[in-house]
C-alpha cells in the first residue's frame, strides 16, 4: 500500500494508522483524530514533540531522550537545577544563562529596571574614563 493510500485509511483503520510503521502515516493519524497519551511514548521525535506541543509539556518532558523536547519543556515549565547538569550542552548554556540573570539584583531608577551587572559595568567604563 503507498503512503497515499495509507493515508486515505487512517479515517476508515484509526487504531492501526496510530500503529503504523511509518511515522509520517502515525502522525497524520494523530493529527486528525487527535493526539492521546500513548503518543508520548511514540518512537519518532517528531511525533512526541508535537503530541507535546498539543497537550502541553510535563515534567516527562523534561527527561525525554530528545534534546529538543527537554529543551522546549524547560523553557514552558521552567529551568531547574537539573537542567544544569543536562546530557546537552545547549540546554546546560541556556539553564546558566537563565539562573543568572534571575539571581542578578534588580534596581530601579526613575521607574526603570536595571540589572545589579549592568550598573557595575557601566559604573567601572564611567570610573576608568578618568
Amino acid at each position: 500500500m503507498t503512503t497515499k493510500e495509507k493515508l486515505v485509511c487512517v479515517s476508515l483503520y484509526p487504531e492501526e494508522a496510530r500503529k503504523d510503521k511509518n511515522s509520517e502515516i502515525r502522525l497524520e493519524a494523530y493529527r486528525a483524530l487527535g493526539y492521546t497519551e500513548d503518543a508520548k511514548k511514540d518512537k519518532d521525535p517528531d511525533i512526541r514533540l508535537e503530541v507535546y506541543r498539543a497537550l502541553g509539556f510535563t515534567e516527562e518532558a523534561k527527561k525525554d531522550e530528545n534534546w529538543n523536547i527537554r529543551l522546549e519543556a524547560y523553557r514552558v515549565l521552567g529551568y531547574t537545577e537539573e537542567a544544569k547538569n543536562d546530557k546537552d550542552p545547549d540546554i546546560r548554556q541556556e539553564a546558566e544563562l537563565y539562573f543568572k540573570i534571575k539571581n542578578d539584583d534588580m534596581i530601579e531608577i526613575d521607574g526603570k529596571l536595571f540589572s545589579k551587572s549592568t550598573i557595575q559595568e557601566a559604573l567601572k567604563q564611567y570610573i576608568s574614563k578618568d
